[in-house]
This record gives structure tokens, C-alpha cells and sequence, in this order.
């Protein structure tokens, strides 16, 4: 079986010791060239996934960065797993979901602008991202919110506008969020790009309301709106969303899990449900944070640039329980062997139609937008952190 080629040969480190840059008989490979699977060796994870009865995969701050990180110096091999490696893991999950009979969730916080060459790399006349985000649609997301990269540019909020949010048939939130357009008329109209909320039921019936929210940004295009969260949840359509009691409550945004806004929409939730689990998927300090804010709920944010792949369960209870939840929540590092040893599958089983598709796809923009081009090599490496 032919397995799917990535487009940078991740050379093997032949040593049991990796020396520090700088030191004598250091090297490395800067060489472009196309690379087989199996890459560089990789520590295989130490433990299982907790599945609870739901269950989120969730994304932030993607930036691009879409082919995987391809630098053969560590840690860049254990972030080396391109986003068909990812449609792929993602497809095995919901099979063993399936298989458990309990909810998977695929969630993202935002930013999928400015990064790297497949997302900006566009020839004259394109939009940022336009490209590449049509590889995003291709992953079974069930809800996606706005990020504040979203907005510096008034035409990539229009192509999200325009033709990205249409095709998440109303799971492409943005509470806070609008673009002025004209109507029909011709006259200006502000709008949503997205949604201000969905409801929605899992595949096991279980209800959701779920609302998108960007933290208080303030330099974002003209012609974009971004309305203070604190004014947010007091707008009447946001009352009326949260009014109903669903089975739990999905709170995803582009803003930090501490330190920032989440209180002001978790305690608006908390004065009409008390109890109600909430789940809060957040994004943009490109960190992996995790917080409680009571013991029904969680709040989880999962790096940048696909460095990471958060995970939380949880085992939900009868309603009008009291007791505290339940909840897991990991970061994994996206690569080939976490992604198959958490799917319990094989170098030579992995692989999806559609992960191989997006792969190939993505390497094929990679070759339009000339991003092969190679500038000049730097010798060695120079690591602020890792």
C-alpha cells in the first residue's frame, strides 16, 4: 500500500543523546525533499484517552499551519502531523465513539488566518486563507467560532462571511461579531458573520446551546463590529438563547480560559441554571490552560499553530444533580504515532480517503503558491523556548 507522501523528509536522529546547537558534530539536514512515512522515531503516549459519556476534540489558533511542523531539530517531529493526519484521527475517533455508543464533539476556537505561506502565500488579487480554509471544511466540525485574526482585513471577514460560515450550516459562531454589508437594497446592513448561537442535539439526543465568543477586541477592520462581552450578555437574544435548559451548555471563543471575559458569560449562564453542566472551549494566548470555575464545569484552551489537539470528557448526570462532574481533559501532540496509537491502528491502516485527499490537496497548494522556494539555510538552530 502506498502511504500518503508530506512534503519535507523528516530525517532520523541516529544518536541515543541530541546534542544542543552549537555544539561540536551538531547538524542538521536542511534539505527539501518529499518524505515517506514512517518520520523521525517518536515516543509513543503513555496512556489512554478517559472517555466519558461526552466528548470533545477541539482546535484553536490554527494560524495556517496546516502541513505539519517539519523541522528535524526537537520538539518540532512531535507536532509533525499534517491536518489529513488529523481528518484521519478524527475519523477513527468517532468510529471507536461509535463503538463506546457515547458523544464526540469536534470544536474550534478560532484564528485560522496569518500564519504561514498556505494561508498567506496567495498570489495577487487572492483573499488570506481563502485557499486553505476549504480544508477546514472538510473536517466533520460541529461548531467553529471567530477569531480576532478574522477581522484585521475586511475582505477575509467578507470571505468568511460569504463563504465559509454558509457551509457550517449555522455552526460557524459569532456572538459579538458583525460585518456591514449592503442588503438587497444596496443599502449598509450590519450583521453576524456567523450565528450569535446554535441549538443542536448530539447523535445520543443530548440537547446543546452553544454560543461563539471573541473577547474584547478592539482592532478590527472597518466595517466589523466587535460589541463588548460584557454588553453581550445582556442583549435580549442572548437571554432568550439561554433561557431553555439544554443537557449541557457550549461555550466556545476566542478569548483566554483565565484571566479574561469567560466569567461574565459563565455566571450570566449560572443565574438561570445553577446546575446545568457547561463546557467552555477557548483560544487565543496560544497556550494549553485549563480551569474550573465550578465543579459542573470546565474550561479548556489547546495551543496554536496545531501543536496541540485538546481532549475533555466528561460522565454527565441526572438532571438537577448537584454533585460535582466527572471531567478529563488532555493536550496531545499531533503526530502520526499519538494519532495511531490512540486509534489502535497501523502505519499501513490509518490513513482515510479523505485524510489522504486533504494531504495531497494541501501539498498541491503548497506547489501553486511556490512556498518551496528555498531563501537561504540557517546553520543552526536559535530557540528562544520550547
Amino acid at each position: 500500500m502506498k502511504l500518503a507522501p508530506a512534503f519535507v523528509t523528516l530525517v532520523a536522529l541516529v544518536s541515543g543523546a541530541f546534542a544542543c546547537p552549537g555544539e561540536e558534530g551538531h547538524d542538521h539536514s536542511h534539505e527539501i525533499r518529499k518524505r515517506e512515512f514512517p518520520s523521525t522515531q517518536l515516543p509513543v503516549p503513555t496512556r489512554p484517552l478517559q472517555w466519558g459519556d461526552l466528548n470533545i476534540i477541539h482546535t484553536t489558533d490554527s494560524h495556517g499551519w496546516l502541513l505539519g511542523h517539519q523541522k528535524t531539530s526537537f520538539p518540532e517531529p512531535n507536532y509533525s502531523g499534517d491536518l489529513g493526519d488529523f481528518s484521519s484521527f478524527v475519523a477513527h475517533m468517532k468510529q471507536i465513539a461509535l463503538e463506546k455508543d457515547v458523544d464526540l464533539l469536534l470544536v474550534d476556537s478560532g484564528d485560522l488566518h496569518d500564519g504561514t505561506g498556505l494561508s498567506d502565500g496567495f498570489p495577487p488579487g487572492g483573499v488570506d486563507a481563502h485557499e486553505s480554509n476549504k480544508f477546514m471544511l472538510d473536517l466533520p466540525y460541529d461548531v467553529m467560532a471567530i477569531g480576532n485574526h478574522e477581522l484585521y482585513i475586511y475582505a477575509n471577514t467578507l470571505d468568511m462571511f460569504q463563504n465559509f460560515a454558509p457551509k457550517l450550516n449555522g455552526r460557524y459562531l459569532s456572538s459579538n461579531v458583525n460585518i456591514t454589508v449592503a442588503d438587497k437594497d444596496g443599502n449598509p446592513v450590519s450583521v453576524p458573520v456567523g450565528e450569535r448561537f446554535v441549538k443542536f442535539k448530539t447523535r445520543k439526543g443530548r440537547k446543546v446551546t452553544s454560543v461563539g465568543v471573541l473577547y474584547d477586541f478592539t482592532d478590527n477592520d472597518h466595517n466589523t463590529t466587535v460589541q463588548p462581552v460584557a454588553d453581550m450578555v445582556k442583549e435580549q437574544w442572548f437571554l432568550d438563547a439561554i433561557q431553555e435548559e439544554p443537557d449541557f451548555f457550549l461555550l466556545v471563543g476566542h478569548m483566554p480560559v483565565q484571566r479574561d471575559n469567560w466569567p461574565l458569560v459563565f455566571n450570566a449562564v449560572r443565574a438561570v441554571h445553577p446546575t446545568t453542566p457547561i463546557l467552555i472551549l477557548g483560544g487565543h494566548t496560544h497556550i494549553r490552560d485549563c480551569i474550573q470555575f465550578d465543579g459542573r464545569s470546565m474550561s479548556l484552551e489547546s495551543g496554536r499553530y496545531m501543536e496541540t489537539v485538546g481532549w475533555m470528557s466528561v460522565d454527565l448526570d441526572e438532571k438537577d444533580s448537584t454533585k460535582n462532574l466527572t471531567f478529563s481533559r488532555r493536550y496531545l501532540d499531533p503526530n502520526r504515532v499519538s494519532f495511531e496509537w490512540h486509534t489502535q491502528q497501523s502505519n499501513f491502516t490509518f490513513d482515510t480517503t479523505e485524510g489522504r485527499s486533504i494531504t495531497q490537496g494541501l501539498e498541491q497548494l503548497f506547489q501553486n503558491f511556490d512556498l518551496g522556494f528555498l531563501y537561504g539555510t540557517a546553520p543552526h538552530d536559535f530557540t528562544l523556548s520550547r
